[in-house]
Order: C-alpha cells, then sequence, then structure tokens
C-alpha cells in the first residue's frame, strides 16, 4: 500500500475495502475464465468483454496500490463496472434488458468509497456508457439474444437487487458510523471546552456569539446561552467596546489573527454568603477567521479569551515601580544640586570670614568689623542648622519614623508666639506681619513642637516671598469641628503650571541655581506631612504677583493612627486682587 495512505487511519480503510472487493469480483472472473470458455467454447463478442470487465477491475487495484491514487483507480473501476452492465443488457435484450437499470448503481456504490467528487465522475462514466449502449443498439450489435438469458433472466435480477440492497445497506451504515463518530467527536470537544480556563467563543459575520464554553461563568459571570447574540458585547467595558468590534472585524476580514485586550464589567452570580460587587477582568483575546466547512453554522470568528488581570496588574506595578525609580532618581539629582547650593554659600562665608579673622595681619579689622564677621558667621551656621534640622525632619516622615505627642493646645496662644518669633524678621524685610484670631477656640489635641514647625515654615515663606511694602496674615478660626489656619501673603504667588507640584521634596517654584531666595524646597513637605500625622488638610491658593494663600484644616479632636502625609488641593487665585473667587485646578497627593 502506498506510504501516503498508511499515515490515515481512515484513507486505509478505505483502500482496502476497494481493493478487497476488486480482487474478489474482477480475480473471481478471471479465474473462472477458463472453465466456461471450456465449456462456451470460442469466446463471443459477450465473453471478451466480460474477460477485459474483469481485468480492468484487476488493473485498478494494482493502480491503487501504485500510486495511492483511490479517485483514479476508482473511475478505472466505474469503467469496469458500466462494461460488465452494458455487456449483460446487450446479451438480455440490449436497451429493453432490465439490467440496465443497474447503470444507476454506479454513482451510488462510488458514495461508498469517496465524496461528492467520486459520484460525479462515476455518474459520468455511467452516462458514457447507457450512450454506448445506444449506440451498439442502433448499430445493430445487440440483436441476437442468447439462448440461455430467459433461464438466467431471474438469477441477474435478483443479483443486482441484492447488489443495490448490499450498497444501501453499507451507505446506510457508513452514515450511522459517520455520525457517531460526530457525536463523540463533539462530545469530546465540548467537554474539552468546558473544563478549559479560556473563554471560547464562536461569532458570525455580525459580531454576534453563536457559541460560548462554560468558562463564561468565570470571566463574564454568564451562563454560556447568555452570551449568545449581544450579551458578551454587552459585558464588555463601554471603554473597550470599539477595540473590542473592531479586532472582530479585522479577524472576520484579514488572513492573520488579531489581539486584543479589553475589560468586561459584569455582576457576579449570587452565592452563598457573597456580596454582588460589579467585577471587573482584564481579557486578552486572539480571534481569527473561521474558513471551510467550520464555517458552515454561520460562524466567522473563533476568540479564545483569557484572563489576564493578574498579569495587568503586575506589568502596572512593575511601571509604578519604574516610575518611582525615575522619580527618585530626578529627587535625588534636585536633592544633591540644591543640598549643595545651600551648604556651599553658608560654609563659605562661614570659612572665608573665619579666616579672615584668624589671619596675622588683620590689624585693619576694627571692633564693629569683627562684630559684623562674627554674626555672619552665627547666622550661616543657624542656617546649616536649619537645613540639617529639615532634612532629618523629611526623612523621618518619610520613612515612618516621625511621631507626635498629643496634648491639650491653646492654639491662640501658640500662633501668638510664632508671630512673636518671626515679627523681628518680617520688620526687617519690610513686611506688615497681622494676626487674626477667631472667638472661643477650642483647645485641641496634637504635638505642640509639630504644629509650630507648621506655622513657623509658612511664616517663613510667606515673608521670604513676599517683597517689601508687602502684608502677611495668619488666621486662626473654628470652622465646625475643624480648625482654619492659614497664611495669606501678598508676595510674588505661584504660576498655575507650578501648584500641582507643591509639596514635593526639593521642588521651588521658578527655582533654579542663581535663585533670589534661599531654601531648600523641603518647608512645605514638612508641613505636608506633620498635617498628615494630625489628620488635617491642606489648601492653597495663589496667583503670580497676586499672593498666596495656604490653609491647614485641623480636626479639633485629631484622629488616631494616619501616618500618610496630608493632600494638598490646589487653587488658581482670581487675576485681579479684591476677588475672591477661584478656579478649581487639579487635587494632588
Amino acid at each position: 500500500m502506498h506510504a501516503s495512505v498508511q499515515s490515515d487511519p481512515a484513507k486505509r480503510r478505505r483502500h482496502e475495502r476497494f481493493v478487497l472487493s476488486r480482487l474478489l469480483v474482477g480475480g473471481g472472473m478471471l479465474g473462472l475464465a477458463p472453465a466456461y470458455l471450456a465449456w462456451r467454447g470460442a469466446p463471443g463478442a459477450f465473453e471478451a468483454a466480460m474477460i477485459v470487465a474483469a481485468a480492468l477491475a484487476v488493473l485498478s487495484v494494482a493502480l491503487v496500490s501504485r500510486t495511492g491514487r483511490l479517485d483514479r483507480a476508482h473511475a478505472l473501476s466505474s469503467a469496469a463496472l458500466s462494461l460488465f452492465i452494458v455487456a449483460l443488457a446487450g446479451a438480455t435484450g440490449g436497451l429493453s434488458s432490465p439490467l440496465l437499470l443497474w447503470l444507476a448503481v454506479v454513482p451510488v456504490e462510488a458514495a461508498f468509497f469517496g465524496s461528492r467528487g467520486f459520484m460525479l465522475r462515476a455518474g459520468w462514466i455511467a452516462v458514457g456508457a447507457l450512450f454506448a449502449a445506444i449506440g451498439l443498439q442502433w448499430l445493430g450489435l445487440f440483436s441476437e439474444t442468447m439462448v440461455w438469458t430467459g433461464e438466467a433472466m431471474p438469477l441477474l435480477a435478483m443479483s443486482a437487487l441484492a447488489q443495490a440492497l448490499v450498497v444501501t445497506a453499507v451507505l446506510l451504515r457508513r452514515r450511522h458510523a459517520e455520525e457517531r463518530e460526530q457525536r463523540v467527536s463533539d462530545a469530546r470537544s465540548q467537554l474539552l471546552l468546558d473544563h478549559v480556563g479560556d473563554l471560547v467563543t464562536w461569532h458570525d459575520a455580525n459580531g454576534a456569539v453563536v457559541f460560548a464554553n462554560a468558562a463564561a461563568r468565570a470571566l463574564a459571570g454568564a451562563d454560556p446561552r447568555e452570551l449568545l447574540g449581544r450579551g458578551l458585547f454587552e459585558r464588555v467595558h463601554i471603554a473597550d467596546r470599539p477595540l473590542f468590534l473592531k479586532a472582530l472585524s479585522d479577524a472576520a476580514h484579514g488572513g492573520e489573527g488579531v489581539t486584543a485586550c479589553f475589560r468586561t464589567l459584569f455582576v457576579p452570580r449570587e452565592g452563598a454568603g457573597e456580596a454582588r460587587l460589579p467585577v471587573s477582568l482584564w481579557l486578552e483575546m486572539q480571534a481569527c477567521r473561521v474558513a471551510g466547512a467550520a464555517a458552515a453554522d454561520g460562524a466567522a470568528v473563533v476568540c479564545v479569551m483569557r484572563d489576564v488581570t493578574e498579569r495587568r496588574a503586575a506589568e502596572e506595578t512593575r511601571e509604578r515601580g519604574h516610575a518611582e525609580a525615575l522619580r527618585a532618581n530626578d529627587i535625588k539629582g534636585q536633592f544633591l544640586a540644591t543640598v549643595s547650593h545651600e551648604l556651599r554659600t553658608p560654609l563659605n562665608a562661614i570659612i572665608g570670614f573665619s579666616e579672615m579673622l584668624s589671619a596675622e595681619d588683620n590689624g585693619w579689622l576694627d571692633a564693629q568689623k569683627r562684630l559684623e564677621y562674627a554674626r555672619i558667621i552665627h547666622a550661616s551656621g543657624h542656617h546649616l542648622l536649619d537645613v540639617v534640622n529639615t532634612l532629618l525632619d523629611i526623612s523621618k516622615i518619610e520613612s515612618g519614623a516621625m511621631t507626635i505627642e498629643r496634648e491639650p493646645l491653646d492654639l491662640a496662644a501658640m500662633v501668638q508666639d510664632c508671630c512673636a518669633l518671626m515679627a523681628l524678621r518680617a520688620e526687617a524685610s519690610g513686611i506688615a506681619l497681622e494676626r487674626v484670631t477667631g472667638p472661643a477656640l477650642p483647645a485641641m489635641e496634637g504635638d505642640r513642637r509639630a504644629l509650630k514647625q507648621v506655622v513657623l515654615n509658612l511664616l517663613s515663606n510667606a515673608i521670604k516671598f513676599t517683597p517689601a511694602g508687602g502684608r502677611v496674615t495668619l488666621a486662626v478660626v473654628r470652622d465646625g469641628d475643624t480648625i482654619d489656619l492659614s497664611v495669606s501673603d501678598t508676595g510674588i504667588g505661584i504660576a498655575a503650571a507650578d501648584l500641582p507640584r507643591l509639596g514635593d521634596p526639593f521642588f521651588q517654584a521658578k527655582g533654579a541655581y542663581d535663585r533670589s531666595h534661599e531654601g531648600t524646597g523641603l518647608g512645605l513637605s514638612v508641613v505636608r506631612g506633620l498635617v498628615g500625622l494630625h489628620g488635617g488638610r491642606l489648601t492653597v491658593e495663589s496667583a503670580p504677583d497676586i499672593g498666596t494663600r495656604v490653609s491647614v484644616r485641623l480636626p479639633v479632636g485629631g484622629i488616631e493612627g494616619v501616618e500618610q502625609p496630608a493632600k494638598i488641593v490646589t487653587f488658581a487665585r482670581a487675576p485681579r486682587r479684591g476677588i475672591d473667587t477661584k478656579e478649581p485646578l487639579r487635587l494632588t497627593a
């Protein structure tokens, strides 16, 4: 048997049936031919036709064994069968012989071995044999009827009927076997689809679902039948529906598979003790076009969808980690640039003026100059101490090591002390420092040192960025269960583009190495952390050349267990003085 047939069991079985049946009939006829010729004598046209038909049947066996081409071998076998029928018809009455009806068996018998192509080829051969019989009848070659036909006709008719019944029975048996195999195959496929974790769906040309497997319950929150039609589309997140439909369309009209990632949003089925909250999953869909016999039921696209929610979450976590790493690197660079500036300036002053004071030839320095240089060294040292303390504070806040000790506070007395401490600096800068205290301020729970540092940082920033002739106002009022502590100034203000970044470590609006205002850019970061430890909120309103207002809202009783820095809500002030309206800008963490 040909090697190409050995690898296909179904094809091998068809070839074996063909070879066996043709060898049985053709070989049997050739084996009986010598005995028949010895009985009848010299062969006539009928005997010659029978021998040729038998030889053609055996030749078809040799052809299929040699080439593996069952179609060509069966065509040769159909020609042999047709010749056999025409010869019998010619011996039993020509066109009037009922044995010509056997020609109808030729295409029917072809269905036992092949597809529709086999039947069409055998049908044309049978039609050709019928026309050949008509021509032979017209030529007068069927004029004589053999003497034995009268006795043999019942036997021939019975054999024809038996052959028709055998062919019909075989065809029915084959059909039932194919249907059984199809049912078994469908059951296996359904069992496999129902036990895979991926959602498999078949869609028609319009994108409607025509089949879904049991994974629909887990990935779409519905029975498979509920996804039919537009059921799956309605469970796709509304923002991802255009992407979903485009993927189906591209798969239906393209030759290659399409990959898309979208979200499903559904309410899970009610279960014992389970809260029916909406569930959103990320699904990765592989869609490809269905062609050929698989599309006979109207399916145009098959899709396999897999839950990638955890993978997406891991990717987002990695992206956030990468962004945070980049941000940390930027902060480190900003830290080095800022701290180097803030440390070098006072250190240069300390080193330079101390060298001048300790020089041997400093007789030209009078007492007033010495005092002035000592004061510069003292101020530079205090500035260095402030920078180091601020860095330590922000480090403690970000690491969670900062703790506060709660105690009842008289907020009015505390802000009065803060104003007294900052009064000299404000006066030296030519700035009016005002204090507004609301009536009946309650004692609140908080850390005295931390809140005092908040107020001093806000006042220091306001005085630093307010030009001479300006005004800084510290107001403390009660608003229900909260205390509103605000610092307003008429200083240079902050641009709207810089407002969202307020509170970031080392960020300074209009910051540059040659800036006119010293500072590390950590003051508001420290305020943000300390206010967060007290469970408070921060609001910043500002506009260039208009001024800035920073409001701290603190709960009177305090909130326990708060460790996150306070959120800063920023607003852009109106462009003209005297207008209290403000435009919400954005909320930043």
